[in-house]
């Protein structure tokens, strides 16, 4: 399966350090990338058969030009393992092969390139940024993001009442356990939602019939945080088994979709003790943060809803990107870790969604949902202290430095120190020790080096068949694993609350900022009803 193609086309440049610029070439795909030898004068390669996405340093200049010529190779899966970097963006022989005629054609482009540099290059940033992402947030606005949610009720696995804590126990598919789990997150979503009513002005539409027959109808009111099941069977190693993925989406008329993504299984181990394992953070705790950002951000993301209908913009613009929620089933392999036995909810969703929405015409283009999903950001492996996140995907760099960026802004403001004035939760953060814990404190997020798009190679995880697709995607997961992975032992007392503390401040912050909602924060200041200090 290959990524859908684009159209050649020239975009915004990477600003690089003098050494890179001075020193050849750069091959780049999304998810990969190899140096490749020059001549000592900076010339071309002699062979390049590779072709995708190339990155060009033009010699002794400092900035690379970015072209897309082709659609993307798909990946191989393998058993939650890093790939070698130096072997990122390489095809196997049979691929290279096919491709020999295309990469001809690419160099003889590149050289020409060489020649007569295009005289509408300019200077851009260390990374390819999204047309609707905005600008960072004020600090003040950080201080009122803090405020929006008490973390208590989902976060705080201290508290036997919490979510996290009655998500805490063994989930494998088809249990009993799992199926709990799932009601849990539809009375979470169903305590989030609303209706609002919808002029005829707004100009919104819904399809009367079942896809892919299409027959718009004017809409009258919305539900927020509607709630889709995607139910399917599967083969696995023990036999048929039934899987259900839960996707809620806030403003389900929207026409572009953030989506924040985990999986609600946990590992399954057919014999005693290991039958027990929880999967604490993997994935119980990257389920409550997205949980927990959801909750915090609603007040925000229905505020921006009503005033798009009030003033007719909801049906008039295309751009419009809502908060899209996945819970995805099946991710963990049942024996050994292959194509076959892995990813089963995360490989069905995505070839339902590659099903067209309707029938294209002269006039309407084709539509799949997979297409309307603008970034999508997984969380994995994370809830134990420390963890280190790399960048995978030139696509997505932008969005790893907007994260990035935010977690420095929260440690130079020392927002932080602010959760130890949240009661009950100050008292499981050992206060005593924690603001010298916090001067410490190493950030989560790796910073790139400038020009660098991808660090640490690729991880098979869920994001894979979205990504297979053309879905930009942002993977959040520990890096190197937690030391509990895949063990009994990871379990409550594998988690940190302070660390995940922060990665659902971190993420707030982060996608207040990608949709726009800072202009709607003023009012939410009662979230919570502690005492807090104003922020440095």
């Amino acid at each position: 399966m290959y990524r859908r193609s684009r159209r050649v086309e020239w975009s915004q440049r990477y600003a690089l350090g003098p050494g890179d610029a001075e020193h050849g070439f750069l091959v780049f795909f999304p998810h990969s990338s190899s140096r490749l030898a020059s001549s000592p004068e900076g010339g071309v390669p002699t062979t390049i058969l590779v072709v995708g996405i190339f990155l060009v340093t033009e010699p002794l200049r400092s900035y690379m030009a970015l072209m897309n010529l082709s659609s993307k190779h798909p990946l191989k899966a393998k058993p939650h393992r890093l790939r070698e970097v130096p072997r990122e963006g390489c095809l196997d022989n049979r691929r290279a092969t096919h491709h020999l005629s295309r990469a001809l054609a690419c160099l003889t482009i590149l050289l020409s390139l060489l020649n007569h540099p295009p005289a509408s290059f300019t200077v851009s940033s260390s990374s390819i940024k999204n047309d609707n992402y905005h600008t960072q947030v004020l600090d003040h606005s950080i201080n009122l993001i803090f405020n929006l949610s008490n973390p208590d009720p989902v976060l705080n696995f201290y508290n036997p009442d919490s979510l996290l804590s009655k998500i805490l126990i063994p989930r494998p598919v088809q249990s009993k356990n799992l199926s709990d789990c799932r009601t849990l997150f539809a009375q979470h979503f169903r305590s989030l939602s609303t209706r609002l009513e919808v002029p005829v002005q707004a100009n919104l539409y819904v399809n009367s019939h079942e896809p892919p027959s299409y027959s718009p109808v004017p809409l009258r009111e919305i539900q927020t945080w509607t709630l889709e099941e995607h139910s399917f069977q599967d083969s696995t190693p023990y036999g048929t088994k039934s899987f259900i993925n839960q996707i809620f989406t806030h403003d389900p008329t929207a026409p572009q979709r953030l989506v924040l993504a985990a999986h609600i299984d946990s590992k399954f181990f057919p014999h005693p003790p290991d039958d027990q394992f929880v999967g604490a953070t993997d994935s119980a705790a990257p389920v409550a943060i997205i949980l927990e950002v959801a909750k915090a951000l609603t007040p925000l993301l229905d505020k921006k809803l009503a005033h798009d209908i009030k003033l007719g913009h909801a049906g008039t613009t295309s751009e419009r990107v809502t908060l899209q929620i996945i819970f995805l089933d099946g991710e963990e392999a049942f024996k050994e870790w292959s194509d076959s036995d892995s990813l089963y909810g995360a490989r069905a969703l995505a070839k339902k969604w590659t099903e067209p929405l309707r029938t294209p015409t002269a006039t309407m283009k084709r539509v799949r949902s997979i297409d309307q999903i603008e970034s999508f950001i997984l969380y994995d492996l994370l809830g134990s202290p420390s963890p280190q996140i790399h960048p995978f995907f030139a696509e997505t760099g932008w969005l790893f430095d907007s994260f990035q960026k935010v977690e420095e802004r929260l440690m130079r403001k020392s927002t932080f120190n602010l959760f130890s004035h949240l009661q009950p939760l100050a008292n499981h953060l050992n206060v005593n020790n924690f603001h010298q814990d916090l001067g410490n404190r190493r950030p989560f997020f790796v910073k790139r080096s400038p020009g660098q798009a991808i660090a640490y190679g690729t991880i098979s995880d869920d994001h894979l068949p979205f990504l297979q697709e053309g879905v930009p995607i942002l993977h959040l997961i520990a890096t190197p694993f937690p030391r509990v992975w895949h063990t009994i032992r990871d379990d409550r007392s594998a988690l940190d609350l302070q660390t995940i503390l922060e990665w659902s401040l971190i993420s707030q912050v982060a996608v207040v900022q990608y949709l726009g909602l800072e202009s709607f924060l003023d009012g939410f200041l009662s979230g919570r009803r502690d005492e807090l200090p104003c922020m440095p």
